[in-house]
């Protein structure tokens, strides 16, 4: 026998309207003033959401910077330490040199003996080879050592106390003497790299994209050219994915540096200036099809936008191969000396370092761009000509110039 419906026993109006319960079924008819409220209960929700959303962004985002922020620090903090035992070593050293018998800890030594010595040090110190230091290097020496004493609560400061007057005259005399000398003129300035370097270095097949050194210069050349400006930007943590290639709805490609800015600057890339833009008239020297070849010739595996920018070539390069690099980062040294190992091999002279680009101008005259785009052109010519000449498979194989097993260091 069915038991009959019951009806919900409450001592007030149900909130959603009225209830019956049927069997194992609720039947509910809602009240007209019940619509308002839930739609108000669903916007604070979406609100709520939206808000903590917002909150777990914002703390991804802090994240990553205090990881920047730190990731510099330690940095530093590297080349402080370097810096404070590289002036303790040759302070060292010239102390048991004149003085044999002084084997006690700088911070062990009375201020008045310290003060004679470190004044000794500055006016008679010499390099390994003989030769005088520079200016900058003796005043360096000095708050090397006085970071070293601070360390080891040295109860006077080399660089400010009256009490090593002698030591502080003595270094300020010596740079006056090795101004009057020349040095501290930068001897050790790099040039630039000039406009007829990179017209050398193109013909010589330094950079090219019809071999794997060539490319990897030129690609290396061209971001350093486009994004080396902008803030943050480091070739040597490069990612594959912090540079995309993007189109305009013109149709017109453009590469767009997508990396974050350091976290303690001050200024704000715009939009557009990190960006370097196709040149369908001139597609010889375009950098977006420098971009797209380099990307060809990367091998699958190394595709993904975390993976290293800048890869090491194969020892050994079948230049009919469509993959000329390891699934392997160049290394940290490599890329420290692009334009130095380039410069050295295209027989060009001055002091050329990477810092060579940053002085170089960025924007050629309209003279200059003729002449490279003729230079390209001929070189591409003569690159097909020789792939047609040589058909044979073992004519192809090429002894790279980067030693991949070395290339980690």
């Amino acid at each position: 026998m069915a038991r009959p419906p019951t009806r919900l026993k409450t001592g007030r109006e149900p909130t959603l309207g009225h209830c019956d319960i049927q069997g194992d079924w609720i039947r509910a008819t809602p009240n007209e003033d019940t619509f308002p409220k839930v739609r108000k209960a669903l916007h604070l929700c979406h609100a709520y959401v939206s808000f903590a959303i917002e909150i777990l962004h914002c703390m991804k985002c802090v994240e990553e910077d205090d990881e920047a922020a730190a990731e510099l620090s330690r940095e530093q903090n590297e080349k402080t330490i370097r810096s404070t035992q590289t002036a303790l070593r040759n302070f060292r050293e010239f102390i048991i040199s004149k003085y044999p018998n002084e084997l006690r800890e700088i911070y062990m030594i009375p201020c008045k003996e310290l003060d004679a010595c470190l004044a000794s040090f500055f006016v008679d110190a010499r390099q390994k080879d003989g030769s005088e230091y520079e200016p900058n290097s003796l005043a360096n020496y000095q708050c090397g050592l006085e970071r070293y004493l601070k360390e080891h609560r040295y109860g006077y400061s080399i660089t400010r106390d009256k009490e090593f007057k002698r030591s502080q005259d003595a270094l300020k005399q010596k740079q006056v003497e090795l101004r009057c000398k020349g040095k501290g003129n930068k001897p050790h300035k790099s040039m630039k790299l000039t406009f007829a370097d990179e017209l050398i270095l193109r013909k010589r097949g330094l950079l090219s994209r019809y071999n794997p050194e060539g490319l990897l210069n030129l690609v290396w050349l061209n971001n350093t050219k486009a994004f080396g400006h902008c803030t943050g930007f480091h070739g040597s943590t490069l990612k594959w994915g912090d540079v995309r290639l993007r189109v305009l709805e013109t149709g017109l490609q453009y590469l767009e540096w997508m990396g974050q800015e350091s976290p303690d600057s001050k200024i704000k890339r715009a939009g557009t200036d990190c960006r370097v833009y196709a040149t369908p008239h001139a597609p010889q020297t375009c950098p977006v099809q420098d971009y797209k070849e380099y990307a060809q010739r990367r091998p699958p595996a190394m595709r993904y936008e975390d993976a290293p920018f800048y890869l090491s070539i194969k020892p050994v390069v079948n230049l009919a191969a469509l993959h000329w690099y390891n699934c392997q980062a160049l290394g940290k040294n490599k890329l420290a000396k692009m334009v130095k190992t380039m410069c050295e091999k295209g027989n060009i002279p001055g002091r050329k370092t990477n810092f060579s680009v940053y002085q170089s101008c960025s924007t050629l005259s309209e003279a200059q761009s003729n002449q490279l785009v003729l230079i390209c052109n001929n070189l591409s010519q003569q690159a097909a000509q020789s792939m047609a000449s040589h058909s044979g498979p073992g004519n192809f194989i090429v002894s790279a110039s980067y030693d991949s097993s070395s290339d980690t260091t």
